[in-house]
């Protein structure tokens, strides 16, 4: 439970960091967003962007710790980070052709960074679950808790 809280903390902090780096857009990147581009507007307030990432990465750690628990195989319960960790390094390609290649290069570098930031945080969701174990319980260690809760 403790590593859980520990994870959520961190996804937490890193979304709030890349939130408040995809806000310090530049002024062209401002610009468009006002002028052009109205559904991105989200962007230009840090605290939206940093709920809206924290929200599709509790999302991702929702969908893992559902499967992670509901699956008994231990091939099954490490099937989906590694597809999840597939998806984000396309991810991080597309980002990264999107930033040099296209038109989003004019933005400031802390807004790139805020996006890289938030698929850094996907691989750390994933790489948890990874190596995550789950522990076994026996029956027997039932029985101890029982005769121990009986004998207060």
């Amino acid at each position: 439970m403790k590593n859980r809280f520990i994870l959520l903390l961190i996804l937490a902090i890193f979304s709030i960091v890349s939130g408040v780096l995809i806000s310090k857009m530049s002024f062209i990147g401002k610009v468009g967003i006002t002028f052009l581009y109205d559904e991105y507007t989200i962007l230009k307030s840090w605290w939206q962007t940093a709920l809206m990432l924290f929200v599709v990465q509790m999302g991702i750690f929702g969908l893992m710790y559902y499967f992670y628990f509901k699956q008994t195989a231990v091939l099954m319960r490490k099937i989906l980070p590694l597809i999840l960790i597939v998806v984000e390094i396309i991810g991080l390609y597309l980002t990264f052709i999107d930033f040099t290649e296209t038109s989003h290069r004019l933005m400031s570098t802390s807004f790139h960074m805020g996006f890289y930031l938030f698929w850094i945080t996907w691989f750390i969701n994933c790489i948890y679950f990874l190596v995550l174990q789950k522990k076994e319980r026996k029956l027997e260690d039932f029985h101890e808790i029982y005769q121990h809760e009986s004998q207060e």
